[in-house]
C-alpha cells in the first residue's frame, strides 16, 4: 500500500499551471501582442521587480530617455529662476542707488552760471596741425612744469614735487627746494609746495610763487631763496595762489584762484562754479597786500599790458580774460577783454609780435562741449561729484575731449590765430607760452615734458 506525500503549494505571481498532482510548473512564455515572436522573461536580458516592474535593460548603460527630460527640465526651471531673481536685483538696484546717492553729502556745493555759445572754429580758429609740430624736450625729467622764465641761455621752471629747475645747454638740474620733504603725492603737496607764476625782477631775481608757501626770491646763481611773504589779506591766508607779473614799480600782481579751495582741489574749484577768485596786489617794501578785484571765478593767468597801464587775468571757469586798470583814469576798473575763448585759460604771456599767447586746458567744440553742457546744470555736476574722484573727472575729460590749443589775442583781446593738436597727441593742454628768439616754449600743469615749437614751423 503506498502512502501519498503531499505537497505544499506555492503561490504564484504569474499565470502558472498546475499538474495533476497538484505540482506547480514554469509558465509558458507570454507571445509579444503581435505575435511575431516569443519574449522570455526569464531570460538575462530583462528584469522583473515588484518596485519598478517591467523593466527592459539597456544596452551599453545609455541614459534613459526620461531621465535627461527630466534633467533639462530642471535645468529650464533653474534659468528661469536665474532670470527672476536678476530682475529683482536690477530693480532693486534702480531704486536702492538713487536713495543711496541722495543720502550721500557732495564735495561740492555747485550754482548755476551762463556761457556764451563757443565761437565757431572758423577763420582765426579753423583747425590745423601746428602743435603736432612740436618737439618733446626732458622727458621724464620735468614733470609739471607749470610756468616757464627764459634768461638768455638758461630756462627756469617750476616741477610738481616743490623743485625749481635750471635749464641749460640741454642739461637739467635742481636750483633749489623751496618746501620740505617727503614730496610723494596728494597729501604732502602743502608742504613740499608747488610752484606756479614765475618771472624775473628788474635785478636779475627770480620771483616764484608757491601755490601754499608764498612768494619766494631766488637767487639764479647760487640757489639761495628768501621767502617774502605769505600774501595775507585781513588777517587771512591766500587759499590758491596761481601766477604773478611785476609792474613798473615793483608791486607784484598776483591771482588767488579760491578762497576756498586750494590747488589739490582744481576740479572741485571749476566744478562747483566758485566765484572767490581775487586779484592782489603785494608791495614788497612795505610786506602789504592790497585786493584789487574780487568775484573771479577760478582767477587764474597774469599778464601786464604792453603799456603798462592795465593787468589782464585770465578766468579758467568762464572761458574769458579780463582787464584791471592799474594807471589812467580808468585806473581800479575792471573790464571784460574777451569773454568768448574756445576753451578753458590757463596762464597768459606776450608774444613776440605784439598781443597775447593764452594755453588753453581744454577746448570747447561748437555744438558739444561738456563744459558749457554742465554750466548751467549745477545738480549734474553734484551728481558727477559724488560718484566720480577728481582724477576720475579729469580723466574722463581727457578721454572724451582729447584737443590741444593755444590761441593769439591782439591788443583789443580779439583771437588773432591758434594753433592746434587735433588728436591731443602730442599736445593735449598748455598751461603757458613763453615766446622768446623765434621758439614757442610750451608749459603743462601735468605733463612730464617741455615742449618747443618754432614759428618757422607754423603755417598759416
Amino acid at each position: 500500500m503506498f502512502k501519498l506525500k503531499y505537497l505544499r503549494k506555492k503561490k504564484c505571481h504569474s499565470p502558472c499551471k498546475t499538474s495533476a498532482a497538484g505540482i506547480f510548473t514554469r509558465p509558458e512564455p507570454i507571445s509579444t501582442p503581435n505575435n511575431e515572436g516569443r519574449v522570455n522573461l526569464l531570460s538575462p536580458e530583462y528584469d522583473l521587480t515588484m518596485s519598478e516592474g517591467l523593466r527592459k535593460r539597456q544596452a551599453n548603460n545609455k541614459p534613459r530617455v526620461v531621465e535627461q527630460d527630466v534633467t533639462e527640465e530642471k535645468k529650464y526651471r533653474q534659468s528661469i529662476g536665474w532670470r527672476k531673481a536678476g530682475l529683482i536685483s536690477t530693480g532693486l538696484t534702480l531704486i536702492i542707488f538713487p536713495m543711496v546717492l541722495s543720502i550721500i553729502p557732495s564735495p561740492i556745493d555747485p550754482v548755476a552760471y551762463t556761457l556764451p555759445p563757443p565761437p565757431e572754429w572758423v577763420g582765426a580758429l579753423a583747425p590745423n596741425t601746428n602743435l603736432q609740430r612740436a618737439t618733446r624736450l626732458f622727458q621724464g625729467e620735468v614733470t609739471g612744469p607749470e610756468s616757464i622764465v627764459v634768461d638768455g641761455d638758461y630756462m627756469y621752471t617750476g616741477t610738481a614735487d616743490g623743485r625749481i629747475m635750471v635749464i641749460h645747454k640741454g642739461h637739467v638740474r635742481e636750483l633749489t627746494r623751496l618746501g620740505r620733504l617727503p614730496c610723494e603725492g596728494f597729501k604732502d603737496e602743502p608742504t613740499c609746495g608747488r610752484p606756479l607764476g614765475m618771472r624775473m625782477d628788474r635785478d636779475g631775481y627770480l620771483i616764484v610763487l608757491d601755490t601754499y608757501l608764498g612768494i619766494f626770491k631766488v637767487n639764479v646763481a647760487t640757489g639761495d631763496k628768501k621767502w617774502l611773504s605769505s600774501v595775507e589779506t585781513d588777517g587771512h591766508t591766500s587759499k590758491f595762489l596761481n601766477d604773478l607779473d611785476i609792474g613798473p614799480d615793483g608791486t607784484y600782481y598776483i591771482s588767488d584762484s579760491s578762497t576756498k579751495w586750494d590747488r589739490r582741489h582744481n576740479r572741485y574749484l571749476v566744478m562747483e562754479g566758485d566765484a572767490t577768485g581775487r586779484l592782489l596786489s603785494y608791495h614788497p617794501e612795505t610786506n602789504t597786500t592790497t585786493v584789487l578785484a574780487t568775484g573771479i571765478p577760478f582767477a587764474n593767468g597774469v599778464q601786464l599790458t604792453r603799456d603798462k597801464q592795465a593787468i589782464l587775468l585770465t578766468s579758467t571757469t568762464l572761458a574769458a580774460v579780463y582787464k584791471y586798470y592799474i594807471a589812467g583814469p580808468k585806473s581800479g576798473t575792471l573790464e571784460t577783454f574777451n569773454n568768448n575763448l574756445p576753451g578753458l585759460p590757463d596762464n597768459i604771456r606776450r608774444s613776440s609780435k605784439g598781443g597775447y599767447w593764452v594755453g588753453l586746458a581744454s577746448v570747447r567744440r561748437p555744438g558739444r562741449s561738456i563744459v558749457d553742457a554742465l554750466a548751467s546744470r549745477p545738480w549734474l555736476r553734484q551728481l558727477i561729484a559724488k560718484i566720480f574722484s577728481q582724477d576720475a573727472i579729469i580723466k574722463l575729460l581727457s578721454t572724451f575731449n582729447p584737443y590741444g590749443m593755444v590761441i593769439h589775442l591782439n591788443e583789443l583781446g580779439e583771437i588773432t590765430q591758434s594753433l592746434h593738436d587735433p588728436t591731443g597727441a602730442k599736445i593735449s593742454a598748455v598751461s603757458e607760452v613763453e615766446d622768446r628768439d623765434g621758439v614757442l616754449y610750451l608749459g603743462s600743469y601735468y605733463s612730464p615734458f617741455l615742449s618747443k615749437l618754432y614759428l618757422t614751423d607754423i603755417k598759416n
